[in-house]
């Protein structure tokens, strides 16, 4: 009787601690929330495995109060996977080691709240390409805007010269010009108008005039 009792408790108790987490877009907490995010173009099991990864980061987020340099105040400095991010720095696993070990039991890195889990998890999201939804959740991460193409921004010294004889007099209109070569003397620039139309123009010390087609790939 006493060990069936036993094990009734014990399956409670297990069954307690181990709340699933929500799979409604938009609800539940910490590192339990399930993000909104625009499905157009992601596939569903992709997701599943994003969400299922960056819970556990959020789940994993500890925080630990650290004292600034020179400075008697104290702030909460969030431990991750590879070390932990102060007010004054990011700090390696190994000085995070050696942090934590003279520190007393209270001062120990502790779980961050949910709040700050969430904040992980939805910008953990972000990092990933999807694009929240939730109008309750405020995302800060920002994406870096794209390398421009190396070939459309080649310029050389006549570029500008060249761009404008291209408006006037070639495309009279907007005109992209590209440097597709140089010799001594002389840049050669290749023009897109943008009705489609190309032209390649000799540019010699800022005068450029234009150039056929044939002669400029021939040589």
């Amino acid at each position: 009787m006493g060990k069936n009792l036993a094990f009734v408790c014990a399956t409670a108790l297990v069954c307690g601690c181990a709340t699933q987490p929500t799979t409604t877009p938009g609800t539940g907490s910490g590192a339990s929330y399930m993000p909104m995010v625009d499905m157009k173009g992601v596939d569903p099991n992709i997701l599943t495995t994003d969400v299922a990864a960056c819970r556990t980061m959020a789940s994993n987020v500890r925080v630990l109060p650290v004292k600034g340099q020179g400075s008697n105040e104290v702030a909460d400095a969030v431990a991750l996977g590879v070390g932990i991010v102060v007010p004054f720095g990011f700090v390696g696993m190994a000085v995070f080691s050696g942090i934590v070990s003279g520190l007393n039991d209270e001062n120990k890195p502790r779980l961050a709240d949910a709040s700050l889990q969430q904040k992980t998890l939805v910008n953990c999201m972000a990092r990933k390409g999807y694009r929240n939804l939730d109008p309750h959740v405020t995302v800060a991460y920002v994406p870096r805007p794209p390398e421009p193409d190396a070939k459309a921004v080649r310029t050389g010294r006549d570029t500008y010269v060249a761009e404008s004889y291209a408006k006037a007099n070639v495309c009279h209109g907007p005109a992209r010009t590209v440097l597709a070569g140089k010799g001594p003397g002389f840049e050669r620039h290749s023009v897109v108008c943008a009705n489609g139309q190309r032209a390649i123009l000799r540019c010699e010390f800022g005068n450029c005039t234009p150039e056929p087609m044939d002669v400029a790939l021939g040589q």
